[in-house]
């Protein structure tokens, strides 16, 4: 009987480093802040069924984020984007490439007083 190995499918080595800034009222009159976040993945072997078990070669993506705070309205604007150089890589062995997702977002708070 040939023993059952499980394939976990994750690099080896992999790290992140962010910085963020919230409240940084003393630029504007309300409140922006902002997230920046880099990560890189080492090289792995994807382990799927035989035709899809391959080589993921190593990849970094930097992710951003800006957010602005309108006081009068309760409302938070947050603009950004996940993979923002659009680096495209593959994550899973013959999948596709995956690029840059562009987003923006409002949040409003009820029942609340921003100060």
């Amino acid at each position: 009987m040939i023993p059952f190995i499980p394939a976990f499918n994750t690099p080896e080595h992999k790290f992140n480093i962010g910085l963020a800034g919230r409240d940084l009222s003393g630029l504007l009159p309300n409140p922006i802040g902002f997230n920046i976040n880099y990560k890189w993945i080492d090289t792995f072997i994807f382990e799927g069924s035989p035709q899809f078990t391959g080589t993921i070669p190593s990849y970094s993506l930097m992710d951003a984020q800006v957010n602005y705070l309108m006081r009068k309205i309760n409302t938070t604007i947050k603009i950004g984007a996940s993979n923002l150089l659009n680096n495209k890589s593959f994550q899973t062995y013959g999948g596709p490439r995956i690029g840059r997702l562009a987003y923006i977002t409002l949040l409003y708070e009820f029942k609340k007083t921003i100060n």
